[in-house]
């Protein structure tokens, strides 16, 4: 399959999520849709890659052990206030830690799981990136 963009140009999108089959899948459906990725299993490895790897988007699962997806946000959106932030969560307590992210003036965007790839393509590519 020829990539719709060259290698170089292809939007940068940080995966994280602590379940190694939802971050694998989610890595292999973004770059088919054309973006180059990275999978982190925690969130000291997203902020680890995210030294050497400075993404356009950060796309993360919220609830997870150790620094959870927000924190992980936190921290990556204060290395590079242009990278988008994308947050996903099926559990109830993410509004608690999103309540606590906005009390610092941040808003991330929120979606719910399970997202059909196609719609997530759709999302990622509607985003702007620097």
């Amino acid at each position: 399959m020829n990539d719709p963009l060259p290698r170089s140009a292809r939007p940068k999108v940080l995966v994280l999520d602590d379940e190694h089959l939802i971050a694998d899948t989610l890595q292999i459906i973004l770059e088919a849709g054309g973006f180059e990725t990275a999978a982190a299993y925690s969130g000291q490895a997203a902020l680890d890659i995210a030294q050497w790897w400075p993404p356009d988007v950060f796309l993360s699962d919220v609830v997870m052990p150790g620094i959870n997806g927000i924190e992980a946000a936190l921290r990556i959106h204060s290395m590079y206030p242009m990278c988008r932030i994308l947050l996903i969560s099926g559990q109830a307590v993410t509004n608690d830690l999103l309540r606590a992210a906005g009390s610092e003036g941040l808003g991330f965007e929120l979606l719910s799981k399970p997202i059909h790839p196609s719609e997530l393509l759709l999302i990622l590519r509607s985003l702007p990136v620097a």
